[in-house]
């Protein structure tokens, strides 16, 4: 029988410290007070130390471990692989060095998606240093002026969505892809339900760099933010034809 929820981890050696970040994010995980779920990594690491952890952390839950040697460093292709592994109804994505810092987590999302019509959610995050400590809380804010830098929703690893909506992360983006991945999945599902609970966290380290921490016009100043303009602006022509009712506010019927 399918889980309700799918974990979806991409992971990779990061300079020698990808283990020591998976290990806190299981966890995390571990803790959770929802059981019905899996855990789903798609691995880019050219060593054995994230197969190995992934072993010993079956004892406890539902772990299914991926040797992806394609596109290794691409880290669209990674997210596009773990998710192909999902079998839950929801799939959470976060990334390895993330965590969950509400032990209800998955008790909350679950409830969005039994509740209301929604097809993706964002959750409430925060930031660490250290992975104990938790600071500049955010609640997540969609924003026509995600195009010119300014990304309000924050990273991947705060969204979630049914299974069967993925769209996909466009391969050919490094950098803005959580970008693209946002805009395209308000294009084909509607508005995301925003859950302001503060659910994960993002650990800030040297080793990170996402298109969610930087502040820059986007059309101008990076080469994939001229062509990812000019690739959405051609799919908003027909926007205006959409259904893009917010669903956060309807409750489905029993």
């Amino acid at each position: 029988m399918s889980p309700t929820i799918s974990i979806a981890i991409p992971t990779y050696e990061m300079k020698g410290s990808g283990p020591r970040y998976l290990s806190h994010l299981l966890e995390t995980i571990r803790g959770q007070k929802f059981i019905d779920y899996e855990v789903c990594v798609s691995d880019h690491s050219q060593n054995d130390e994230i197969l190995d952890l992934c072993g010993e952390y079956a004892n406890y839950f539902t772990v299914k471990y991926f040797k992806n040697e394609e596109n290794r460093g691409n880290c669209s292709s990674n997210i596009n692989s773990v998710v192909e592994m999902c079998e839950g109804r929801i799939t959470k994505l976060i990334f390895m060095d993330d965590m969950f810092i509400d032990p209800w987590a998955f008790t909350l999302i679950n409830h969005v998606y039994e509740t209301t019509y929604c097809n993706w959610c964002f959750n409430g995050f925060a930031h660490t240093s250290d992975g104990v400590s938790h600071e500049r809380m955010k609640v997540p804010q969609w924003t026509d002026m995600m195009l010119e830098g300014r990304n309000l929703l924050g990273n991947p690893s705060g969204v979630s969505f049914l299974t069967d909506k993925f769209v996909g992360f466009d391969e050919k983006l490094n950098l803005l892809l959580d970008t693209d991945f946002y805009h395209r999945m308000r294009y084909n599902h509607g508005m995301p339900y925003i859950i302001e609970d503060i659910l994960t966290s993002n650990r800030e380290h040297g080793d990170r760099m996402s298109s969610s921490s930087i502040n820059y016009n986007a059309r101008i100043e990076h080469p994939e933010g001229g062509w990812l303009v000019n690739k959405e602006e051609l799919d908003y022509v027909s926007e205006k034809n959409k259904d893009t009712r917010e669903y956060p506010d309807e409750t489905r019927s029993k």
